[in-house]
Formats: C-alpha cells, structure tokens, sequence
C-alpha cells in the first residue's frame, strides 16, 4: 500500500493549521432551487449538491470556494453519496419507476442511470464491498447494487415507507428504519434475509456504531432513542431524548465516542455516551435544530437551527456551547471537508446556497490518527489524513484495510519539546508491503541512505517521553509495539490503548519505549484537555 501522493499533499496542510478562532464566513455560493443532497470528494477538494427542482447537481470546489460547473442530472436528483476512491457519485432520482444516477467526478459526465425501485428517496454504502444500498419509499424495498457492474443485483423487503439506510461492515449488515410501521428492517449483507426489530414510534433516522456494534434508531414521537445490539438484533436499551421531528437525522463520532440528537421541537441537542449506553447531556441550541455534524480534528460539533438560520458551536470536550454562527437563510444540512465548515440552506421561496467558512478549531494545531488493521497480512497503518483515511474508507485497495475504531491526537507541526515524525515505505517484503513512522531524525536518516525505503515526508509531530517513560502533563502515553518480522515482513504498531498493548505482547510483538509502562511517545488527549 503506497499512499506516498497524499502524505506530501497533507503534510502542506497540517503545517498551515490555523489557531482557534469563531468560524468566518469566507463565501456564500448560490445554488440550484430545493437542494437535497450533499457529499464531499476530499482527494480533490470537491463537494456535490443535488438540487431536487433543477435536476441539477452543483460542484463546488472547496479551496478557494467557488461553483465549478453545474450539470444535469435527471429528474428529482434527492440524497447522493461520493466514493473519494474511484471519483464516482451516486445520486437517486426521487422518480417512479425510480433510478440511481452515477456521475464521474473526473471528467464530468454521466457514467449510467441504473433502474431501481419506486420513489427512491435516500441511499448508503459500502465501497469496501462495492455496494450501494437504495431505499425505495413508494415500494418498501432496498436495492444492493453493484458498483462494479451498475446492476441492481438483490432486491429485499423491508418496512413500509423505508429512511435511510445505515450500514454495520464489520458484522456485515444494512439496517433501514421505517416510520410507517415503528420497525427497523436488518438486511444481512450476504444472504439478503431481512430481520423486523419493533422500536418506538416514528422511527426517523438510525446511526450504526461499528466501534460498539450499537445501533441507534431516533423515535420522534416517542421522544426516545431505541439501542439495538447488531450482534443479536434486539433493542437493549431505550433512552429519553426532547421533542424532535422527521427531520432531526441522529448522528455520531467515533473519535468523540457519542451519539447526537438534535430536537427540533424543544431547540436542544441530546447527548448519548456510547460507552455507558446513557444520555450524558441535553444542551440548549437555536431555533428548531434538526442537524448536528462533529468535527474530530478540530474539537467542535456543529448543530444547524432551521429556525434562526444560526450554527451553534459546541466544544466537544466540555459539550458546552463556544458560540453561535450565522449561516444562511433556512439552513438544513452541514458537513466538515479540509478544515472547512460547509452549510446548506434552503433560503425560502430563493434559490438555495452554500455558506462555506472556516471552523472553530477549538483543538487548534492538532489532527486525530486513525488505525485500520490488513487481515491478510496481519499489519497496522496509521494516518492523520483526511484525505489518506476517506481513500482506505472508499475502497482504494478493495477489502484490505479496515478500520480498527483506534483514534489518538497528534500534533500538526513541531515545536517546544515536539519532534517531527517522518514517515517511510517499503515494498522490499512486497506483497507485504509496510510504512514506518519515526520522530528520531537520525534512524529516519538512516533509512532514507539505504535502497529498502522510500521517505515520504514529514506528516505530523509528537513528543517523548522522559527517561523513566512519563509523559508531561497534557499529554498521554503512545506505546509502539513491533511485529519482529513475523509474516517475513516488518510492521509497527502504535496504540493509545495499553490493554491492546498487553494483548499485542501476548501475540508475541515487542514493546518499544522508555520506563517500565515502555512508553515509546506523548501525544495531545484526543478530546483535549
């Protein structure tokens, strides 16, 4: 796995980290009328909208922001998703019959309109697969297509008046809420049986925590949250949240390790801890909120208020309200793409808009790394890439890489009692092939001299620990363990966590560091201080 493109890309962008400051508006673009849909393809810095009444989809480059082109895109283009991979977006056409539109984001043109159910209304996928799943409102079916082929290749029953779907890949299945008749359809990717899990009234919208295997489903009108544990799929909790609508979209953070639920009904957002399964928080927002989004790089999460037309900002390690920011008029929807808040608004009887501006940055000069394990070859990576991360998430290498749900905080640029770590690849043990990080400028130099690997730049920093393997106050132990060449292949893994850490040595890898915790390096807390 060779991601040395992006690793230079990046390493630009984390020594640009801004301070933390209240997001600024930088521009407001004008869009189609009734957007419906947005999705962000970061490896080239694009976003999509679809705009339900001009069957059109808007591409917006983020840096500088600016409308690129607008195409047409059928009849009633609604919810859309992108594959950063493969530069493909899917869009459902909100017609009957019914049709999933594929566009290359790359040249700009419509690859195929694959024929689906009746009513298409919103979709998910999972490009690891290389599926798509569209829920199909007016027929009460999910359609799996094949990304490979642009073919619907199974069609299953679910409830009646399916939302959108939510995916479990680790365990393999689809979950689709249905507000008509309070259940929630789980759809086994495999096989296509469907399972019906009763859940409270009104169900909206669900959120799949493949860190936990939790699935969370938003029961409007019962004003609660129904928990369903996917290994045997049956509802394990119900929690309380406020008063919302079928527009509230529940949404979650792994990085954060929450749940959130904004009430439309009652301007609060809930706050569900997915450790303790428990609502740990209800904070008053804007007027009649119905989206929350958080941004793990910077600290924040962002709520949308319809009803102000305002973003509330919230901390998300205190989770209490930093301030509030002006969007657009009407605004529904947002997403967090390089460094850069992005809020739809509906604008009333005009036509629609994008505000686009910066973010609060409350974790200012830092990134989140995220693991993902190779099963094949038994080996660990790690990237604080947006970028590198959204290309493993999408596909880029098929099935191979995963996530682990492993997070921890670095720094963006070195500094007091920081180190630059350099980061280096080799296809020496091809097909094993393996990266290793470095703060140590010397064993980088080293390696750089000979023929085996290739540097691939400066992407992040962190600091050591002292001599008896403590780490300075604000900052928490990173353990390095080492694979000793098992599998005829060198690999490292680093790790936060010192349970996985006494599970590696167990596996016979070797602990690398300082003290008897043998502790290789210090890193900011991941939800911050």
């Amino acid at each position: 796995m060779n991601l040395r493109k992006t690793a230079f890309a990046f390493a630009a962008l984390l020594l640009c980290g801004a301070g933390s400051a209240a997001p600024t508006t930088l521009a407001t673009l004008t869009l189609g009328t009734n957007t419906a849909g947005m999705g962000v393809d970061p490896a080239v810095g694009t976003v999509y909208v679809s705009n339900y009444d001009s069957g059109t989809l808007s591409i917006i480059n983020i840096d500088p922001p600016a409308i690129a082109a607008t195409f047409q895109i059928g009849q009633n283009p609604r919810r859309l998703i992108s594959n950063a991979a493969t530069s493909r977006v899917y869009v459902v056409n909100d017609t009957t019959p019914g049709q999933l539109t594929v566009f290359n984001g790359k040249d700009f043109g419509i690859v195929s309109t694959i024929p689906v159910g009746d009513r298409p209304r919103t979709l998910a996928a999972d490009f690891l697969n290389n599926e798509i799943y569209v829920s199909n409102s007016a027929s009460n079916t999910i359609s799996v297509v094949d990304t490979r082929s642009n073919t619907v290749v199974a069609t299953a029953r679910v409830g009646a008046g399916p939302s959108g779907p939510s995916v479990n890949h680790k365990l393999g299945k689809i979950y689709v809420a249905s507000a008509t008749d309070n259940t929630v359809s789980v759809v086994d990717q495999r096989t296509r049986v469907v399972k019906t899990i009763p859940v409270g009234r009104t169900p909206a919208s669900t959120y799949v925590s493949e860190r936990t295997g939790l699935v969370y489903v938003n029961n409007v009108a019962d004003k609660t949250v129904s928990v369903i544990d996917s290994a045997t799929d049956v509802v394990v909790k119900t929690l309380p949240v406020g008063a919302g609508n079928e527009s509230n979209f529940i949404t979650g953070s792994g990085v954060f390790r929450r749940a959130y639920v904004p009430n439309a009904l009652d301007n609060t957002l809930t706050i569900i801890d997915g450790d303790a399964v428990a609502v740990v928080k209800t904070v008053p927002v804007g007027a009649r909120p119905i989206h929350a989004v958080a941004d793990g790089d910077g600290g924040d999460v962002y709520v949308v208020n319809q009803g102000d037309n305002t973003v509330t900002v919230i901390n998300g390690q205190t989770e209490t309200v930093t301030g509030t920011f002006l969007a657009g008029g009407g605004p529904w929807r947002a997403t967090i793409a390089l460094g850069r808040l992005l809020v739809l608004n509906q604008n009333g009887n005009a036509a629609d808009s994008m505000t686009v501006a910066s973010t609060q940055n409350t974790l200012a000069g830092s990134a989140v790394a995220t693991e993902f394990y190779h099963a094949g070859f038994d080996h660990y990576f790690h990237s604080a890439s947006d970028i590198e991360t959204r290309l493993l998430q999408d596909g880029l290498f098929g099935n191979a890489w995963n996530y682990t749900y492993v997070f921890w905080r670095v720094w963006t640029a070195d500094g007091p009692d920081r180190l630059p770590v350099c980061r280096l690849f080799s296809a020496k043990f091809a097909p094993k092939s393996s990266h290793f990080f470095t703060p140590y400028a010397e064993e980088c130099a080293k390696l750089q001299a000979g023929t085996d690997w290739q540097y691939e730049g400066t992407v992040y920093a962190m600091a050591l620990p002292d001599a008896t393997g403590r780490c300075a106050v604000g900052t928490v132990p990173l353990y390095r363990l080492y694979n000793d060449g098992m599998g005829e292949a060198p690999n490292h893994r680093y790790t936060p966590d010192r349970t996985i850490r006494g599970d590696m040595v167990t596996a016979r890898w070797i602990a690398e560091g300082s003290g008897t915790d043998i502790v290789f390096a210090c890193t900011p807390t991941l939800k911050g201080n």
